[in-house]
């Protein structure tokens, strides 16, 4: 006759989390990545549903560049690139960007900011400041430049541009505390 305890059965249900077989970091750095596109969600839509009917001398706000600045700038440049990438990409297929080039835009000014960053200047927040300011008037430069060469816009509007950043850039203080704090849940992505 066979013991009772020979045969145990599987188990029905352990939850999400234990059916997709992620380690406590990878679910750690799951998480972080996650709460960044939440946090990109909503300035897309706190800047397409609000901010959009603000006008500050004919210019509004672009507060999604500037949280991939942000994010790249913190997250340094193996992970933030990939993300600035992704990111721009997602902000293209949103609708609202500039056009196709400002995914190249932002992917690229990200990454160079964020090199500049880890190169050259020590980590703080003046130095996130000020690479987010740099890439963001890039940023700004370059769309009002493509939109010159293809008739978009005439060159007066110039300083339009530039109040964008600027006012944009409003939000970058602000936001800096809450990336700095989604940045420390997970630690290296991926990595065991």
């Amino acid at each position: 006759m066979a013991k009772k305890n020979e045969f145990k059965p599987d188990k029905t249900w352990g939850g999400w989390s234990s059916r997709l077989f992620l380690t406590q970091k990878q679910q750690r750095s799951l998480l972080k990545w996650s709460l960044y596109a939440l946090m990109l969600l909503v300035l897309s839509l706190l800047q397409d549903v609000i901010l959009c009917r603000v006008r500050i001398f004919g210019a509004t706000t672009e507060l999604v560049p500037v949280g991939i600045f942000l994010i790249c700038v913190l997250e340094g440049l193996e992970t933030g690139s990939v993300f600035a990438l992704i990111a721009s990409a997602l902000y293209l297929f949103s609708g609202t960007s500039a056009g196709a080039y400002a995914m190249v835009f932002i992917t690229a000014l990200a990454v160079g900011v964020t090199l500049l960053r880890q190169a050259y200047l020590q980590e703080g927040f003046s130095t996130a400041m000020l690479c987010t300011t740099v890439a963001m008037i890039f940023y700004e430069l370059l769309v009002f430049g493509v939109g010159l060469v293809l008739g978009l816009t005439p060159l007066a509007r110039i300083f339009g541009f530039l109040i964008t950043a600027g006012v944009s850039l409003l939000a970058a203080p602000l936001l800096y505390p809450i990336t700095l704090s989604i940045g420390r849940i997970g630690g290296d992505a991926w990595r065991e």
